[in-house]
C-alpha cells in the first residue's frame, strides 16, 4: 500500500483529478491531504466533496480550514461560504473534526510546521496548521530561521503552507515542503511513500487571480451591511468607489447613498424622541418618567434629551448601526 501526500490543493479540483490519474492511485492507497483544501481557487465544494467521500483519505486541518472554523473570514472565505450556500454549516462541521496531523512508521504529516524537540501530541494546534499566532510563536522561538532548518527529529515531516517555488523544498531529506502554488498558476505535487517520488501537474492558470475580479460585486453584496458601524460603511466605500468594476461601483454608490439617506433623518428622529419625551413627561411628570421610560430601546436618547443634550453626534454614537438606526426608526413610527 501507498501514501500519496498532496499539498495545498486550493480549490484547484481538475488539477487534483489529473494529478491523482498520473500516480495512478487505487483503492488500496491511502490519500493525505495536509490541507488548505479549499479558498482562491474555482472549486472548492467539489474538492472538499470528493475528500470527504473517498474511502481511505485523511485530510489536515490547514489555516484556511481554520479560518472557517473560526469564523475569521476573509476574502478568500467569503467567496466560499457563497459557493458552499446552504451546504456551508455542513461543511463546518466536517472541518470541525480534522486531525492536526497524522503520523505513520514512515513519515509525519501536517499543514505548517512543528517544534523541535516537542512530542507530536503536545505540539500547538495553531502551530501544526499556520494560524496566524502559530506564526508568531515561531517567530518569537526562532527568530528569522525556518522551523524546517532546525528540524532534527528521527522521522521526516512532510507538510505545505508556503509555497516552496515550482519545486519541493527538501532539506537533508527531514523536510519536505510541498506546496508548489496551484492556485496562484503553480503546480499541484504529490510526494508518494514510501518511494518518496515526487508527482506534480502544472495548473491550468493563476485562479486566484481571476477568483479575485469575479468574485468582489456577490461578495460585497452578501456583507452584513445593517450590522456595520457607520465608520465602516464609509470605509468600505471610500476603498471601492474607484473599482474598476462599474457594477461594483454603482453598488458601492447605492450602499453609501443609502446610509446618508438614513442619516439625513437625524433631525426626525430628534423631533420624535423630543416629541415621546414629552408625552412621558406629562403622564409622570419630569420627576418620574425615568422608570417607564426605560422599557423603550431608546431610553438613553430620551435621558439625553430631557439633559437638553441630544446631539446629532450623541444619536450616532448610540445607535451605531443601520439595524439599530431602524429599529429605532420603526418604533419611533418614522
Amino acid at each position: 500500500m501507498r501514501t500519496i501526500v498532496v499539498g495545498d490543493i486550493h480549490g484547484c479540483y481538475t488539477e487534483l483529478m489529473q494529478l491523482l490519474t498520473k500516480v495512478e492511485i487505487t483503492e488500496a492507497d491511502c490519500l493525505v491531504s495536509l490541507g488548505d483544501i479549499v479558498d482562491r481557487g474555482v472549486d472548492s465544494v467539489k474538492v472538499y466533496e470528493f475528500l470527504k467521500n473517498r474511502p481511505n483519505t485523511i485530510v489536515l486541518m490547514g489555516n484556511h480550514e481554520r479560518k472557517h472554523l473560526k469564523q475569521t473570514l476573509s476574502y478568500s472565505q467569503e467567496i466560499v461560504k457563497l459557493q458552499f450556500g446552504d451546504s456551508y454549516e455542513d461543511f463546518l462541521e466536517w472541518v470541525s473534526h480534522l486531525p492536526y496531523y497524522h503520523e505513520t512508521k514512515q513519515a509525519i504529516f501536517v499543514h505548517a510546521a512543528v517544534e523541535n524537540g516537542i512530542p507530536m501530541q503536545k505540539q500547538r494546534e495553531e502551530v501544526l496548521c499556520g494560524c496566524t499566532a502559530g506564526e508568531k510563536h515561531l517567530e518569537k522561538r526562532y527568530g528569522n530561521a525556518y522551523w524546517s532548518q532546525l528540524y532534527t527529529g528521527t522521522k521526516p515531516v512532510i507538510f505545505g503552507h508556503r509555497v516552496v517555488g515550482d519545486n519541493p523544498l527538501i532539506i537533508d531529506h527531514k523536510a519536505y515542503g510541498i506546496d508548489t502554488g496551484a492556485c496562484h498558476g503553480g503546480k499541484l505535487t504529490a510526494l508518494i511513500l514510501p518511494s518518496f517520488e515526487i508527482v506534480h501537474v502544472q495548473a491550468a492558470k493563476d485562479y486566484w487571480q481571476e477568483e479575485i475580479v469575479k468574485w468582489q460585486l456577490p461578495v460585497m453584496m452578501a456583507k452584513p451591511w445593517g450590522s456595520y458601524k457607520w465608520e465602516k460603511i464609509q470605509g468600505i466605500c471610500h476603498e471601492f468607489k474607484n473599482s474598476a468594476n462599474p457594477e461594483l461601483v454603482a453598488f458601492i454608490v447605492e450602499k453609501e447613498q443609502w446610509m446618508h439617506d438614513l442619516l439625513a433623518q437625524t433631525p426626525k428622529v430628534i423631533l420624535k424622541i423630543q416629541e415621546k419625551l414629552a408625552e412621558l413627561i406629562s403622564l409622570y411628570g419630569v420627576d418620574d418618567f425615568k422608570k417607564p421610560a426605560r422599557n423603550f430601546s431608546y431610553a438613553a436618547l430620551l435621558y439625553k434629551a430631557n439633559a437638553s443634550n441630544l446631539t446629532r453626534e450623541f444619536l450616532q454614537q448610540t445607535l451605531p448601526t443601520p439595524d439599530k438606526w431602524l429599529q429605532v426608526m420603526k418604533e419611533l413610527e418614522i
